[in-house]
């Protein structure tokens, strides 16, 4: 072995010995509630409970104001908390200063120091509190985040993704048994963000982060998260891997939310046939199949519900009476697949297909569409829960 070889083999080895000296540890939460008091009551997080393990990648996912980032914030200490626990694993953290949590935190906000380089701002934390081998860390983490070229720099002459990544490897830095991160690719133009995300699944896998990734991108939560939490207006909607979200959603929110291009909700008619259930759609009486048993759901002949049918499990083909007949209102070749929109005699939505790329389909074409059964998701029409 050269003296170069050795030279590179004790740097990685050191750079390595110092971001895997914190083992991940599980975070929980235990009925976690924030009130904002003032003029009005504004309750922003009612009753969260999430356990999670120790190395996983969690996101939280939910629309603006929904609660995600406060959460983030409370399991920081940025934020008091009104109600709950919040447990790193055995110690109870709820009640201590963030500076003792051992939590690191990526802001959407960045917040870099100004009159520091990007070195100086990834190296102000550890020289702080005299981690060994600060510069090695640094430099392991800059180059798998592509800021070497950047490092003598100073904030003011970043970008805004420049900034964010700067943001992200300062959390990561910090080698934290639990790492925070807040919108961390929201800034990133599509390719950087690709090439990020890629690389933040890599690092949390290689060095075993327990991670919380707050989000409204969908895509982002699908293809980080080992389990994402579905959040609206303050409440954990579903708790659970991407694709038990995706294929079967708890309600209608999770349903619309996840899944792009959005679901088909058409209002339907139910029919109970022989204990099961046929729903009829719009004017012309076609109508789907669907897996739910009417004595299990509790659904009446006759009654309104609402049906859910994702555009990637439509299917176009089929006699009359086989199911919902649509004309064809536009179609887009997008390449990989195509998307057809289609009306339907009696709804005012359209219904969305994803058809092969190879089809083709013109304006006011009338086609029949169909799809599995245990692809037809049915929710009640006032309260939008699931119908199973």
């Amino acid at each position: 072995m050269t003296s170069t070889t050795r030279t590179t083999s004790t740097t990685r080895s050191r750079a390595r010995g110092a971001t895997e000296a914190a083992a991940a540890q599980s975070l929980t939460l235990t009925d976690l509630v924030k009130v904002y008091r003032g003029r009005e009551v504004v309750p922003a997080v009612k009753g969260i409970n999430l356990a999670i393990e120790a190395g996983e990648l969690v996101a939280l996912l939910g629309p603006s104001g929904c609660g995600k980032t406060t959460t983030l914030r409370m399991i920081a200490g940025l934020e008091t908390v009104t109600g709950g626990s919040i447990r790193i694993g055995d110690r109870e953290v709820s009640q201590l200063p963030a500076a003792k949590r051992g939590v690191g935190v990526g802001f959407e906000s960045y917040a870099l120091y100004p009159p520091m380089s990007v070195r100086e701002n990834l190296l102000y934390g550890l020289k702080a509190r005299k981690v060994k081998g600060a510069e090695q860390t640094v430099a392991a983490i800059s180059r798998r985040l592509e800021l070497d070229d950047m490092l003598e720099l100073r904030p003011a002459g970043l970008s805004s993704g420049q900034k964010q990544r700067v943001a992200l490897a300062r959390a990561l830095v910090r080698n934290p048994p639990v790492l925070l991160l807040d919108e961390p690719l929201s800034h990133l133009d599509a390719s950087a963000r690709q090439r990020v995300r890629r690389e933040l699944k890599v690092l949390q896998r290689e060095f075993g982060y327990t991670t919380i990734v707050v989000t409204h991108d969908q895509v982002e939560a699908l293809s980080l998260a080992d389990r994402l939490a579905v959040m609206d207006a303050g409440v954990v909607q579903q708790f659970g891997t991407p694709d038990e979200v995706f294929d079967d959603p708890a309600n209608l929110f999770v349903a619309q939310f996840v899944g792009e291009p959005q679901i088909n909700v058409l209002r339907g008619i139910a029919r109970v046939r022989d204990g099961g259930v046929q729903v009829e759609i719009g004017a012309d009486a076609g109508g789907l199949e669907t897996t739910v048993d009417a004595a299990t759901s509790g659904l009446q002949d006759g009654a309104t519900v609402d049906v859910g049918v994702r555009p990637q499990d439509c299917v176009i083909g089929g006699a009359d009476g086989d199911g919902i007949a649509a004309t064809v209102a536009y179609f887009e070749h997008l390449l990989e697949f195509g998307l057809l929109t289609g009306t339907v005699p009696g709804l005012e939505d359209g219904l969305v297909v994803q058809t092969p790329a190879a089809d083709s389909y013109r304006t006011d074409q009338r086609v029949i569409v169909t799809a599995p059964p245990e692809r037809v998701y049915l929710f009640d029409a006032e309260s939008g829960d699931r119908l199973r």
